[in-house]
Formats: C-alpha cells, sequence, structure tokens
C-alpha cells in the first residue's frame, strides 16, 4: 500500500482526491490547518502560512500532493502580495525540504494557468506548456515560482506540475458560484457573444490527472495544461448555467460598449470610493477576454482523458 500526503486536504480539490485515493488503495496522510478525520487515514495539523520548518511526517510517503496554496483574489492588496509569497513560495519550500528529508519518490504540485499574463492570451489557439509564462499579477508570479522550487528539488526523483483551468464541480466557490447565483436571481446581464474562449477543467478530471501523474514514468519532470478541451466563451458559460436552471437561451445582448462604459464608471468609482466596484476594467476583460489553454500533451503523453463538460455538469453549482 503505497502512502500519500496531501496537502489542501479540506478543499475543493483536496477532499476530493483524498477519496479517490482512499478507494484506490492508498494510505492518505492529510496536511492541513484543520484537518477532516473522515477523509484520510492519518492527519497533520499545520500551517504553511507559519514560516517554520514542517515536522517528520511520521512514517514513509511515496507520494506529496501539493494542493494547499493562497488562493487568486480579484483585488490583490500589499497584505495578499505578501501571503502569495510566503504560503505559495516558501511554504512549497518548506514542504519539498520535509519531502527529502522523508526519502519521498513523487512530488506532483498543482499551478495555475495564472502563470500566464493576460497580454499572452491569444484568440487563435490555447496556449501550450512550452510558450514562456510571463505572470503579470503577484498570485501568477507566486505559482510559477513554486514550480521552480519543485523542479529544482533534484533529491526527488519524480517531479511533476499540473496546471488546471478554472475548476468546476460540486461545492466550488468563487466567480461560477456568483454567477449561477446571480442568474438564478436574474441578476446577470446577458452577454455578447466575442468568440473569446475560455478554458475549464471539473475537479474530478484533474484528480485523474493528479492520480496518473504520480505513477507514470513519462510524467517525470514535466509540466502539463489539464482542461476539459471544450473550451466556451463567456456567453457559451451562461448559457449553460441558463439551461441547467430550466431557462430559455438568451434572445439579446447587452453590447460590448456599453459594458466597456460600465467598466469606465467602475474605474471611476472605485477611484472615487476606495474600494473595487463589481465591474470594471480589469474585471470586464476576465469576464469576455480570452482564456484558452491546450491540454493535447497531458492526452498524449498519459493517455489522461476528461469526462467531463461544463455544459454537462454546470447544474452542479447549484450544490454548496
Amino acid at each position: 500500500m503505497k502512502t500519500a500526503l496531501v496537502t489542501g486536504a479540506t478543499g475543493f480539490v483536496g477532499r476530493q482526491l483524498c477519496r479517490q485515493l482512499l478507494s484506490g488503495g492508498w494510505r492518505v496522510l492529510a496536511l492541513a490547518r484543520k484537518p477532516d478525520e473522515t477523509l484520510c487515514d492519518a492527519s497533520l495539523c499545520f500551517d504553511l502560512a507559519e514560516g517554520r520548518p514542517l515536522p517528520d511526517f511520521g512514517e514513509a510517503v511515496d507520494t506529496v500532493f501539493h494542493l494547499a496554496a493562497k488562493a487568486h483574489a480579484l483585488a490583490e492588496t500589499p497584505a495578499e502580495t505578501g501571503d502569495y509569497q510566503r504560503i505559495n513560495v516558501e511554504g512549497t519550500r518548506l514542504l519539498v525540504d520535509a519531502a527529502v528529508r522523508n526519502g519521498t519518490r513523487a512530488f506532483v504540485y498543482v499551478s495555475s494557468v495564472k502563470v500566464f499574463g493576460e497580454a499572452q492570451q491569444r484568440q487563435d489557439r490555447g496556449l501550450i506548456e512550452s510558450d514562456a509564462p510571463q505572470p503579470d499579477t503577484p498570485y501568477g508570479s507566486s505559482k510559477l515560482a513554486a514550480e521552480a522550487i519543485v523542479f529544482g528539488a533534484e533529491a526527488i526523483p519524480h517531479r511533476v506540475v499540473l496546471r488546471p483551468a478554472l475548476m468546476y464541480g460540486s461545492g466550488v466557490k468563487g466567480n461560477l458560484a456568483r454567477m449561477w447565483t446571480a442568474v438564478a436571481g436574474s441578476l446577470f446581464p446577458p452577454l455578447p457573444e466575442t468568440g473569446a474562449r475560455r478554458s475549464m477543467l471539473h475537479r474530478d478530471d484533474l484528480c485523474a490527472a493528479l492520480e496518473l501523474a504520480a505513477g507514470s514514468a513519462a510524467a517525470r519532470g514535466r509540466v502539463f495544461h489539464a482542461t476539459d478541451g471544450r473550451p466556451l466563451s463567456a456567453r457559451g458559460i451562461l448559457e449553460a448555467i441558463r439551461a441547467a436552471q430550466g431557462r430559455k437561451p438568451l434572445r439579446r445582448a447587452v453590447p460590448v460598449p456599453v459594458l466597456q462604459w460600465a467598466a469606465w464608471a467602475g474605474d471611476l468609482g472605485g477611484r472615487l470610493s476606495g474600494r473595487r466596484f463589481p465591474l470594471d476594467s480589469d474585471s470586464l476583460r476576465k469576464l469576455i477576454g480570452p482564456a484558452w489553454f491546450d491540454s493535447t500533451r497531458l492526452e498524449r503523453e498519459l493517455g489522461w482523458r476528461p469526462r467531463q463538460s461544463f455544459s454537462n455538469s454546470a447544474r452542479e453549482l447549484s450544490r454548496r
């Protein structure tokens, strides 16, 4: 029986990964600030933000799945910038050091497509792993720095990085959950079709990719993008949510210039009030702009295949 240590074990992805590993015959050691004993065989109560060395794992660990991170915030403050460095970068360094001391065979790190900046997004194709990352946010920079720490740990034979796209599934939080609620309350504007495609990924498909990457020799030393292979425009995402709620397709749309004017008003309001408005230029760019990534490498080299699509899974957003 192999033992896996899962960080972020109580999070959106971590919970499902623990369940999957347990059902697959792994022994699961969960590392979290407040471990849930129902998700694992044993636990380590630890906060990577504390900046102190991790204690010994207490048993031989074959594979570390590192999911814990300071998540991306729409409006990044100076305090959050420091958190990214302390948790995402230094926390990863501490975990890698502990894995080396433990003699761990494999380290699988969940990074982010945010290592690519907005200016790198393309309309004609999805970004691939050989495209040079150019992060334009503190969060993206922290994830890229953590990737370098993982790949630099030569004492760990099997090191892999996965960069998932925007994730969905039962219990998801963030923008998709807010979008579901706004549509349910008839409060979400009818977005125009811009043709700008955005990649997505079901949480369960990521978990399958993580376990596959841990055991596949072809994954060693590699970085992989993970998407469901069915990029949608913001309008397409909205229509999928409406269909999941039993609503009719939209027949109208707010023109892009009107949205741009509203975003400009949000920029002005934010400067005058000192707080960020729900719609400003940055949030509009993220809403209707491209965020398209190609996960062909993961499928070709590891034989992974996504099983879910957002159109078929959107109804899961109602489950909190």
